[in-house]
């Protein structure tokens, strides 16, 4: 059974709220069509020195099959409504303005079950493996996130990295990190 509510998603949340994490994400989320919940699941795997297994693709699949059908499909009818309404609608309480807090909510209990199954992988273990270095982790975790490298610059690397690692082990790990994405990008070429 998924729990909803969970420490994750209170982990989530509570970085949500911190504006240079929420910009940061939404950059990563944007330019590279990173997965945001996923970003905030390696972050919180690495914190508890897990980091995704080789065979993480095929196992987080159910994952990226929800998020491909619901969240995102969610996210640019909130994003198109958002216009319409601005444009349509003389006062906040009009239609098009009610559907579009319709769909926000939808999209957030979208990216509540997202986050409910990747608690499941986390308490089944199941896509993750243990490492004893939290920072190899952080930077491994995070590479399976992004796909691009061209399409993202250091600064919302930094920030998330930021989240577990002293300010002064930030730029090095972000030339680590970078340093992956890119190998990781060759191979899949």
């Amino acid at each position: 059974m998924l729990l909803h509510d969970n420490p994750f998603w209170r982990f989530s949340l509570s970085l949500y709220h911190l504006k240079r994490i929420k910009d940061a994400c939404l950059q990563l989320q944007d330019s590279s069509d990173a997965n945001v919940n996923l970003l905030f699941f390696a972050l919180w795997v690495s914190q508890q020195q897990l980091r995704f297994s080789p065979d993480w693709p095929q196992v987080f699949q159910q994952l990226e099959n929800w998020h491909r059908d619901y969240t995102l499909p969610l996210r640019r009818q909130r994003r198109e409504l958002k216009h319409l309404a601005e444009k349509a609608d003389r006062h906040e309480h009009g239609p098009l303005h009610q559907m579009h807090e319709h769909i926000t909510k939808a999209e957030l209990l979208s990216e509540q079950q997202e986050q409910a199954v990747l608690y499941y992988y986390y308490q089944e273990r199941m896509g993750l493996i243990p490492c004893e270095d939290k920072q190899a982790a952080l930077i491994e975790n995070l590479t399976a996130c992004i796909q691009d490298p061209t399409k993202i610059d250091n600064e919302p690397l930094k920030v998330l990295l930021g989240v577990m690692l002293e300010e002064q082990d930030v730029d090095q790990a972000t030339v680590k990190l970078r340093e992956q994405i890119e190998k990781r990008f060759l191979r899949s070429q």
